[in-house]
């Protein structure tokens, strides 16, 4: 026999379930977040052309690397806010699905998990590839101490990505 909510109850699950609104506003506020990461982007390739004539091989493949940062952080918030809303706010109704990335209807929040620490894991790799390029530049002293925690930050980053993708696997067997 299944019992019939109250109305206080039916009111309640009501307000719960529709709180799930509330994170829309804040997929919309990281939204902007990608103006300040656009703006460092013009900043980095303005300053490369500004100094071209005093630019080593080094300090463009550090410009080439940071870019490429900001690349990786710009897909890992539009990740988590395309399948972030579509998860727990509401499904997307695009009508143009000629050009939709593929990952869009696919990815669970498990397989955003993973996303996100694979990102991380090559935001690090760029990160302590910088830290390196930039310790062995004739102009900067290599600071082993920064570079032994770089690689410490990293290897730790990798550890948990790893964790993350067995235990998806072990969720997925049982």
């Amino acid at each position: 026999m299944q019992r019939t909510p109250s109305k206080l109850e039916e009111s309640i699950e009501k307000m719960i379930f529709a709180s799930r609104w509330l994170q829309a506003p804040i997929y919309i506020i990281i939204l902007f977040v990608l103006f300040a990461f656009i703006y460092f982007a013009a900043m980095d390739v303005y300053d490369l052309y500004a100094n071209i004539s005093k630019l080593n091989e080094e300090k463009l493949i550090v410009t080439a690397l940071s870019l490429c940062d900001i690349i990786l952080i710009a897909n890992l918030v539009i990740i988590v806010v395309i399948s972030g809303y579509e998860n727990f706010v509401s499904r997307l109704d695009v009508d143009h699905k000629e050009g939709e990335p593929i990952w869009i209807k696919r990815l669970n929040h498990g397989g955003v998990k993973l996303k996100i620490a694979a990102s991380i894991v090559a935001i690090s790799s760029i990160q302590l590839l910088k830290v390196f390029l930039e310790s062995v530049s004739p102009n900067t002293p290599l600071n082993s101490q920064t570079l032994l925690w770089s690689v410490i930050i990293h290897l730790t980053f990798i550890a948990s990505a790893l964790l993350l993708a067995l235990m998806s696997w072990i969720e997925k067997r049982i």
